[in-house]
């Protein structure tokens, strides 16, 4: 995952378009995050206290210069508030995303770019893996199957 994720983040920088696709990338991380949550937990108190308790332990564990964990929790706290119906529907789309992308544009580093979004990225990889595996039991099958189901059903997009 790593490479192939590098290798998708390199090719949209040498195309001039690394922030907005990788923007792109973050946003739908977040998203599904988010939908696993609201599965797991059930309703948007829980979701905001999930958010709350995680951010904090998050915030207390990445103490090191240049952390991507807090960024993902603003990015995800933004996504969950539009999700779940704190924000007004119309926050999502391109004006979402442009919420999100002054948390995530400033942790981009000048001459750091891949490396940074890739951290993002990756951060959202596992948080979402978790939540995932949790939802489905870890269940390999189970999980095999929805991964499937959800990439076919994005590709007929």
């Amino acid at each position: 995952m790593h490479r192939s994720l590098t290798d998708s983040l390199e090719s949209w920088q040498a195309d001039g378009t690394l922030h907005e696709n990788s923007l792109r990338l973050t946003e739908w991380l977040a998203v599904d995050l988010t939908a696993y949550l609201l599965q797991q937990l059930g309703n948007r108190a829980r979701v905001e206290q999930w958010l709350r308790d995680f951010g904090d332990q998050v915030s207390r564990a990445q103490q090191h210069d240049h952390p991507a964990g807090p960024t993902a929790i603003v990015i995800l706290s933004l996504i969950a508030a539009a999700e779940l119906g704190a924000q007004p529907r119309e926050t999502v789309g391109a004006e979402r995303l442009a919420q999100i992308a002054v948390p995530y544009l400033r942790y981009l580093r000048d001459g750091h770019e891949v490396e940074d979004a890739r951290e993002v990225a990756l951060t959202f990889a596992l948080w979402a893996g978790a939540q995932l595996a949790g939802l489905l039991q870890h269940d390999a099958e189970r999980i095999a199957v929805y991964l499937t189901a959800r990439d076919n059903a994005h590709a007929k997009r």
